[in-house]
């Protein structure tokens, strides 16, 4: 038998719970967006290895603002370098709490379809004894039948000459 990664109960108050916490956290930031495809084609990209270079433009726009022609913002430059490393700490949180979910829910899923198969092995085996579970292994065994397309089996008649 397979190891049992995961032991755990989810109540629904506790799933209520958290969907109810998700959603405060969604208004408690009402500036996040959703960009459509297009609209991140057309914006540069961003990697964590370019931060330091993204707060040291930051701190040389700031120690040199009589470079920059007047319709450049350092104020707006550096409310954005702000919100992009306090969005960047809490998703590094949430990319954790989001790995855990996936890991959690990939075992349990493991785990149900290892049960599953276990016990549709002692249904058919009671069937096979008993002939009382024709119906239920009949539609259980749909989820394994292999279908192959169909070939074409038309006649095609020789030209005459």
């Amino acid at each position: 038998m397979s190891e049992h990664y995961l032991t755990m109960s989810i109540s629904q108050a506790q799933v209520d719970n958290l969907l109810a916490t998700i959603k405060t956290i969604d208004t408690s930031l009402p500036g996040l967006i959703e960009l459509t495809p297009d609209q991140r084609k057309g914006m540069s990209h961003y990697s964590d290895r370019e931060l330091g270079f993204i707060q040291k433009t930051l701190q040389l726009a700031e120690q040199h603002p009589e470079i920059f022609p007047a319709n450049f913002d350092v104020d707006a430059m550096r409310r954005d370098v702000d919100t992009l490393q306090k969005l960047d700490s809490m998703n590094y949180a949430l990319e954790i709490l989001q790995g855990k979910f996936h890991d959690s829910r990939f075992a349990a899923a493991s785990q149900s379809v290892h049960q599953a198969r276990t016990v549709y092995q002692f249904i058919k085996t009671h069937n096979q004894l008993t002939g009382a579970l024709e119906d239920a292994v009949a539609d259980l065994s749909k989820q394994y039948a292999h279908t192959k397309p169909v070939k074409d089996t038309k006649v095609v008649p020789e030209p005459s000459h």
